[in-house]
């Protein structure tokens, strides 16, 4: 699960970015905000597995396996 206090755990949404620029708009013609179908309105997506094994390895083979 994303969590923004941990550094790397996940990335922004790049649909909640593109909802904050049509939030003014909305907001003045009077319906309400509705949540990111994406990040379920967190503002954070979890990075898959793939991603974190591989970010794994490579720290792993920079710092403890050098060739």
């Amino acid at each position: 699960m994303p969590d923004p206090s941990l550094h790397g755990n996940g990335f922004t949404c790049p649909a909640c970015a593109l909802q904050r620029e049509t939030d003014l708009e909305r907001t003045t013609f009077g319906s309400l905000k509705i949540d990111c179908n994406n990040c379920n309105g967190t503002g954070r997506i979890a990075k898959t597995i793939t991603q974190i094994y591989t970010e794994s390895v490579a720290l792993a083979q920079q710092h403890h396996w050098r060739l």
